[in-house]
């Protein structure tokens, strides 16, 4: 049998004419494939990586491009970072910190954020990040033969990813899933006529820009075939302490029916009925002693068949996914159009409903599916290239927090763990880099990190050793899976703990100016400057206001409830009543610097200084008319860069702006958020995008669907949940299902029309709840059985006892339009 690469090339190019020539019509007339319920179809297969499908399990990941003949699958593991020189000590930035604070003072910002880089430079600290890299490559060689039909597609009910066709020699299905159950990755290759293929391991391709740092880094890459086996095996050339020094991988290769043979580089499959792969990966700590056969006893151990093995994994995955669920009562054939054809009808104006709904389960799919030992890095679980964008790092300015936004109301509760896990790692870390960097008690964490705690990416441009807010936002993250969940085990061991570390920072950091407020110098506003500053080093960034209120506000609630030494309270409750108040510019928008001479810079991706909107109703901000109106203000301001720039870099700053919009009521600006978020930053596989169309990030995955849930209900403080706080006009009928609020509540169901909403909430406690409702509500009711009683709204608001573990329903009358 000889497998003919040109020739499999040319049949490719015609599969795309002819599918792009039948359009829909292909799916609708392939028996041999049903499209999935919750996912999504593609007409053709990748043109790159970033444009495939995507499956994992949180710890391995799987890209599948979906060629039919010369098929390639990146094979991925989420502790695969490539290990580069570090240092033995960290930077003493705090030696010269006194001198940083008064150049700032004086105006001389430049001069200042000189001063950390003169320090690396005296100290040779040269540390760079880790960087992610792809495991290797699975390949598939089939014989060529026309395409008459084709589709691939992703299930995210199930986590597979689908590849369907027929041609000349029959119907063909390659189906992979990443199990959660047998942490494998399962390939199976099905046919209504006999398989021949070939399949291997191979080296991921390197660029030629990029062989410079392959040959640096990676001592060894060996791929090979014996009988039924496929093995891969790789070496680093750096070592670190209890670090990587390298990692395998095993696929056994299973048939049903046929014969196999081996050259060596592959295995050569003949006049088979099914194909089987299980593959493992596996890092590798002391690459003396190879896991290669302690990974084959284990997969020899797993039997089954493919249906078997995924019945297993949906025990867990479609358990945690299927708890939401969104619809917009879309149209039916909009739901059909293949991801080519929804996004670029959205791309010319029209943003179809059926789009939201789809975007808004990927994005809570990429989020499972990319979370395991570790919460997503910048690309999730997934890389196919050497060189990723900043390292694809997990970046706490912004990215990591937006991926996490979803985890609690989409109700994937059990995501967190990787979170705060993470961060336990690297704890001693962010204690020294308080100390050298900032002369403090407590934790600093730095804006970017792999897999150590220190901070490595800085100059005199990004001063990014100068912020101080990165364990304030993380406190705010781990603090809320206990306002969800309530559970006080959690809060003594992890929460409070880090809740503390970061309040005694800013006990050290924070000093007094002469009208008795506390001064935050250095300060930081990501990544931004004034407009009439070239530095970004600053003081009292709105944002670092900000972050150190909820740090200061959260530990003395949490201290309250774990009966903290009341003088240490006392101390605390001082501090927040130092911090200086908020403030708006002449134009009356919010400003994003509290100081005088500082010049507002609104053409830029972040919006920081709506920090304390992004997941909390901010009450300082919403019960004051001027800075309210200054927000919304801001909101409309950084919408209209956007739409200069077609959308424009950096998507996540599209959450902030939805988010924040979603928690001040205003319904129009975060649907314009979604809109553009929906439309411009997905990929034909539905991956997300940092930019529009391009660069592979997953914090929109995150944070575009916690928009959406926000703007349909969200619990704030003292006990009060908002229904339909920020409804578009355009989503007239619909309903949301599973989602989860704070105090340990569940918003079973929201449904809605133009006419009535139906509410119903359970409570794992018998607690009282305040209820915010929409605006338009001409009468509240009860719904006991067959019983509706009449409820008093006193200003857009009802009092609702829910009892324990019992749904509490709500019939809500809207007034005529």
């Amino acid at each position: 049998m000889v497998f003919s690469a040109s020739a499999s090339l040319k049949k490719v190019g015609s599969m795309i004419l002819l599918t792009l020539m039948a359009g829909s019509v292909v799916l609708a007339q392939n028996t041999w494939f049903k499209a999935p319920e919750r996912g999504i179809t593609s007409w053709k297969p990748a043109p790159n990586w970033e444009h495939g499908l995507l499956s994992g399990n949180g710890t391995m990941g799987a890209i599948v491009f979906g060629d039919p003949h010369e098929e390639t699958i990146i094979l991925n593991h989420d502790q695969l970072y490539v290990p580069r020189e570090q240092s033995s000590e960290l930077i003493n930035q705090a030696e010269r910190l006194e001198e940083i604070r008064e150049l700032i003072k004086n105006g001389q910002y430049e001069e200042a954020a000189k001063i950390p880089v003169e320090i690396r430079k005296a100290a040779g600290y040269n540390d760079d990040r880790d960087p992610y890299m792809p495991a290797f490559d699975l390949s598939i060689m089939q014989e060529p033969a026309n395409i008459q039909q084709y589709v691939r597609a992703t299930d995210f009910e199930t986590g597979e990813a689908i590849t369907t066709w027929k041609d000349d020699v029959g119907k063909f299905q390659r189906k992979l899933f990443v199990s959660r159950a047998d942490s494998i990755i399962v390939l199976s290759i099905k046919a209504d006529s006999p398989i021949n293929c070939k399949v291997q391991f191979d080296n991921r391709p390197v660029e030629w820009n990029q062989w410079s740092f392959v040959n640096e880094h990676i001592d060894e890459m060996t791929a090979e075939a014996e009988g039924m086996w496929l093995t891969y095996k790789s070496k680093f050339k750096k070592k670190n302490k209890g670090g990587l020094e390298g990692y395998e991988g095993v696929g056994r290769i299973i048939l049903s029916g046929g014969t196999a043979k081996s050259d060596g580089k592959s295995i050569e499959i003949s006049q088979a009925d099914e194909v089987l792969i299980l593959i493992k990966i596996r890092p590798n700590y002391n690459y003396e002693q190879s896991l290669i056969p302690q990974i084959k006893e284990e997969l020899s151990g797993m039997g089954g068949s493919y249906g078997q093995l995924l019945e297993q994994h949906k025990t867990i995955h479609a358990k945690i996914f299927n708890r939401v669920r969104l619809s917009l009562s879309s149209k039916a054939e909009d739901k059909r159009l293949h991801t080519e054809e929804i996004l670029l009808r959205a791309k010319e104006g029209d943003v179809p409903l059926a789009l939201i709904e789809k975007v808004f389960d990927a994005g809570r799919y990429n989020i499972l599916s990319s979370t395991g030992m570790n919460p997503p890095n910048l690309q999730g679980i997934w890389s196919g290239t050497w060189t990723p964008a900043w390292s694809s790092s997990f970046t706490h300015d912004g990215n990591l927090p937006s991926a996490m936004s979803v985890v609690m109301p989409g109700n994937m509760p059990e995501l967190m763990k990787s979170y705060v896990q993470y961060h336990q790692r690297y704890l001693e870390d962010y204690k020294e880099n308080a100390e050298k960097l900032f002369g403090t008690r407590g934790i600093n964490l730095p804006v970017h990190t792999t897999t150590e705690g220190w901070p490595t990416d800085f100059n005199e441009i990004w001063c990014l050793t100068l912020w101080t807010g990165g364990a304030a936002w993380a406190a705010d993250i781990m603090y809320d899976y206990y306002l969800y969940t309530l559970d006080k085990d959690y809060l003594a061991k992890y929460a409070y703990p880090w809740l503390k570390q970061v309040a005694w920072f800013y006990e050290d950091f924070l000093y007094e100016g002469a009208n008795g407020k506390y001064v935050f110098n250095p300060s930081y506003s990501p990544e931004n400057n004034p407009r009439n500053s070239s530095s970004q080093a600053a003081l009292n960034a709105t944002m670092d206001v900000m972050l150190a209120k909820q740090v200061l506000s959260s530990v003395i609630e949490a201290g309250e409830v774990l009966k903290e030494d009341k003088s240490q309270l006392k101390k605390w409750q001082e501090m927040l009543d130092k911090l200086p108040g908020y403030e708006v510019n002449q134009e009356g928008v919010l400003r994003e610097w509290i100081w005088p001479g500082f010049e507002d810079n609104y053409r830029h991706r972040h919006v920081s200084q709506l920090y304390s909107l992004y997941n909390h109703r901010d009450a300082d901000i919403i019960e004051n008319e001027m800075l309210r109106k200054g927000a919304v203000k801001l909101i409309e301001k950084k919408l209209e860069f956007r739409r200069e720039e077609g959308g424009g870099e950096m998507a996540f700053g599209l959450v902030q702006l939805g988010l924040s919009a979603a928690h001040l009521g205003e319904a129009g600006q975060a649907e314009e958020a979604v809109n553009w978020l929906s439309s411009r930053y997905w990929s034909a596989g539905f991956g997300s995008f940092h930019n529009v169309g391009a660069l592979l990030n997953t914090d929109i995955s995150g944070g575009l669907p916690a928009v959406i849930i926000h703007m349909l209900a969200y619990s704030g403080g003292n006990n009060s949940i908002y229904l339909l706080p920020a409804l578009p006009e355009d989503w007239k009928t619909g309903n949301i299902t599973g989602i989860s609020l704070r105090n340990r509540i569940t918003l079973t169901e929201l449904k809605w029309n133009e006419r009535e909403v139906l509410a119903t909430l359970e409570s794992h406690l018998k607690q009282g709840v305040k209820i915010k409702l929409p605006g338009g509500v001409e009468e509240v009711y009860l719904l006991k059985g067959a019983e509706e009683i009449k409820l008093k709204v006193t200003n857009r608001e009802i009092k609702v006892d829910l009892p324990a573990q019992t749904g509490t329903k709500l019939r809500l009358i809207m007034k005529k339009q």
